[in-house]
């Protein structure tokens, strides 16, 4: 047993990407399941329950292996994988220790959906035994997303776009393992991977924390379940694009303030002597801009924009706004207090900066409310 919260992965092996005896197979400690994913794509998962097996072969009844997408391996190591032979066999080979879940990503041609599996009990094994297995109806897409919290730890999200509801959630971790998890409901499985108990509805998004060093090469498989219909979704590592577009709001917001207010001193001719600081505020401040959208640009290029998407990333630029605004008011209000003492025209800037300030201040303790909110709302599923 992989859960040991609940017998949720028992279900999960055969529901998360499978539902019947027809389309979800179990034999000597593994299960397998076959699910259309695209024109000309299907996706085999192979989960392997006990003791270690050496491998497994696929070849399609009334369609064809043409090739492999993708091979990828949650809980253990990758097997190695290629297609070959008469009739056409997804050969894959390797130690697939008891708790690991394997991924295979195919190219076929052909519309059926029939299909023979074997497993291999020792390494080179050649009395392999064939079952008769046949796909599952494709699963419903879901959104979600893979990151790290500001402690270190790992965040996954998994958005219900559609009109299902699912009881059931897994994540299938793909270059790292859970150790522990925060949120409730939920438990590590034997592979390192992650199992709830738990609602998700319509348009609903449940965020899932817990222990784990993510990395940004880290990838995740993620499901849903209801007994009878399924949810999955790939994502990759996505986790800095929110906050690198955050970090350049703010520094867009603060550098905005400091220039508003750097203009309406320069109109004095007594206080321009006494702005140069501010000035040179402002060249670091468009500096550090550029450095910041030059690091959103490098993010999003690298592919991980799309995975970064969250329900309350809006939220979280607001907060990047209102503490640029907090942090340019901070940044002129000495200058300006300076200058007012020495100029009669502006001695009133200092006291309505000060009111903007205290404003931009309580705009911040909103926005990071909201923010906190919305984190909490995700979390209710």
């Amino acid at each position: 047993m992989r859960f040991g919260v609940c017998t949720l992965v028992a279900a999960l092996s055969a529901v998360a990407l499978g539902g019947s005896a027809d389309s979800a197979r179990t034999q000597g400690g593994a299960a397998w399941t076959l699910t259309p994913v695209a024109a000309g794509q299907k996706l085999l998962r192979v989960d392997v329950e006990g003791d270690t097996l050496f491998g497994f072969r696929v070849r399609g009844t009334d369609f064809t292996v043409a090739g492999i997408k993708s091979v990828r391996a949650s809980g253990g190591p990758t097997p190695q994988c290629a297609v070959a032979g008469t009739p056409t066999t997804l050969s894959c080979d390797g130690a697939l220790p008891g708790g690991i879940s394997v991924f295979v990503q195919l190219t076929t041609s052909g519309d059926g959906g029939a299909y023979e599996f074997a497993l291999l009990f020792q390494p080179g094994d050649t009395n392999l035994f064939y079952v008769p297995s046949n796909q599952k109806a494709p699963p419903v897409p879901l959104g979600g997303s893979l990151g790290r919290t500001s402690n270190g730890g790992g965040r996954v999200t998994v958005a219900n776009p559609g009109s299902a509801s699912f009881q059931q959630l897994e994540i299938a971790p793909i270059g790292f393992r859970a150790s522990a998890v925060a949120t409730p409901d939920c438990g590590v499985t034997g592979g390192g991977g992650i199992a709830c108990q738990r609602p998700l509805g319509p348009g609903k998004t449940a965020v899932i924390r817990f222990t784990a060093d993510v990395s940004d090469t880290s990838s995740a498989y993620l499901f849903a379940g209801n007994g009878g219909g399924t949810g999955a979704a790939y994502v990759q590592y996505g986790g800095p694009c929110p906050d690198v577009v955050a970090s350049v709001t703010r520094l867009h917001s603060e550098a905005a303030v400091v220039r508003s207010h750097l203009a309406v001193m320069s109109r004095s001719r007594a206080a321009k002597p006494l702005l140069a600081g501010l000035r040179a505020k402002v060249v670091s401040l468009e500096k550090k801009v550029k450095a910041a959208q030059r690091a959103y640009l490098k993010c999003t290029r690298s592919g991980r924009k799309a995975a970064a998407a969250a329900a309350c990333d809006a939220k979280l630029m607001s907060v990047g706004r209102a503490n640029g605004r907090v942090a340019g008011l901070r940044e002129v209000l000495p200058t300006e207090r300076r200058i007012a003492a020495r100029v009669n025209a502006l001695r009133s800037l200092p006291a309505d900066t000060q009111k903007k300030l205290a404003a931009a201040k309580a705009a911040v303790a909103r926005a990071t409310k909201a923010l906190a909110d919305c984190d909490a709302s995700l979390a209710q599923g």
